[in-house]
């Protein structure tokens, strides 16, 4: 089990997803906490080229949190649940990558970086901050589009929009993760750190 900040014993996984699915923003960085490690092992154990180990673990935590959020995803064995996403993404992307024709300049760029577990951990709170920020509307249907894979037109109805609408809304909605992850990287360092 580990100890949380202050030195007490931190919650098992169970109680720390029924927290989450609950709303607590703090068990997304305990379960963070705790199993990054292990998804970034996993993930090297699978390398792919071309593919950034760092960016795999950070994509792996957000969707899982989307599936959480939405009532979905891990109820107890959350390290299962991780290395399932961490598959299935790898294949994602190893498949997206082949369709993808890359020039000598592309190549460099999409080079592995090596970067440390600090600033991998910073990194995933520093995304569940920024999505926590988004308004409700924007976060479900991010959840729905990039977690669960479901295509504008087919929310439309669940959503009261059209399907353009709907479209429109999930492109407003990554525009704003993406602000509001900028926006939260430019914060000084000490309003980042909760637990130093």
């Amino acid at each position: 089990m580990g100890e949380d900040a202050v030195g007490g014993p931190l919650p098992d996984d169970r109680v720390l997803l029924a927290r989450l699915r609950a709303g607590d923003d703090l068990a997304y960085g305990d379960l963070y906490r705790r199993h990054a490690p292990a998804v970034r092992r996993f993930a090297l154990s699978m390398p792919q080229p071309g593919i950034d180990v760092d960016d795999v673990v950070a994509e792996v935590f957000l969707r899982t949190l989307r599936a959480v959020r939405t009532g979905h995803g891990p109820r107890d064995a959350i390290r299962t649940y991780l290395s399932t996403v961490v598959r299935r993404l790898l294949w994602e992307w190893a498949a997206a990558r082949r369709d993808e024709l890359m020039n000598a300049d592309e190549l460099g760029e999409h080079a592995p970086r090596q970067r440390d577990h600090q600033s991998v951990q910073a990194e995933g709170e520093l995304l569940a901050r920024a999505f926590h920020r988004l308004p409700v509307r924007w976060r479900e249907v991010l959840w729905w589009t990039e977690v669960e894979g479901h295509r504008p037109a087919s929310l439309a109805g669940q959503l009261g929009l059209t399907p353009n609408a709907t479209a429109v809304l999930a492109h407003r909605a990554r525009r704003g993760l993406r602000e509001a992850y900028q926006q939260a990287a430019e914060l000084p360092v000490v309003g980042c750190l909760r637990h130093a």
